[in-house]
């Protein structure tokens, strides 16, 4: 019976520091909509080829923060959009130079790297497009979790990209660490990037 006894005031005490963690680690989390944490995804390598037409892979995330952005050039509404309130967001924060906004296309048959650099400089010059083969951006949409999906069913040529509109914040060390949903602001973008920043930075 002792025995028994000593088993059940370990396990108690065990439970009790366990519940005492749980309750500390999320008490130490700050209450910011679309933070991924303490569980981060962390991206494995991926290539795809950048509006320069140069590889871009995930050494190219890696030691700056990047705010991602899937779509399509020839989107008519979501994407001009969203990347019109990207660059009010990339205005507000340019004083961060280790920040970069990356354009991911969902239709790399039709948006070579040639497109995606005219299509980009209409809305900041600075911005980063990122094509490659479907099977490249497959890849690297799968890992994000973003789904999409090519409507050619009235025309081969002239057709849809029903997409996500939402942005995907990426920390230096390659962790998605943040999903910001639509609709987007600009102001609401950089308060949540900077709080995000800040907790991780510690």
């Amino acid at each position: 019976m002792g025995l028994l006894v000593s088993g059940l005031v370990v396990l108690a005490t065990v439970l009790g520091v366990l519940v005492a963690m749980d309750r500390q680690q999320r008490e130490a989390q700050p209450a910011i909509s679309g933070l991924l944490w303490p569980e981060p995804k962390i991206l494995a390598p991926f290539t795809t080829v950048d509006h320069e037409n140069n590889p871009f892979q995930l050494v190219d995330l890696r030691g700056k923060w990047s705010l991602l952005f899937f779509g399509f050039t020839h989107c008519p509404d979501i994407c001009p959009v969203t990347l019109a309130v990207m660059d009010q967001a990339h205005s507000q924060l340019e004083q961060a130079g280790d920040t970069q906004f990356v354009f991911v296309t969902v239709d790399p048959d039709r948006d070579s790297s040639e497109r995606l650099a005219q299509y980009l400089t209409s809305f900041n010059p600075e911005f980063i497009g990122l094509g490659g083969s479907a099977e490249q951006i497959a890849d690297l949409t799968g890992q994000i979790g973003l789904p999409y999906f090519l409507d050619k069913t009235e025309s081969e040529e002239n057709y849809l990209v029903d997409h996500g509109a939402s942005l995907f914040l990426v920390d230096p060390l390659g962790r998605l660490v943040g999903i910001f949903s639509a609709p987007h602001d600009a102001l609401n973008i950089t308060d949540r990037f900077n709080r995000i920043r800040e907790f991780i930075d510690g």
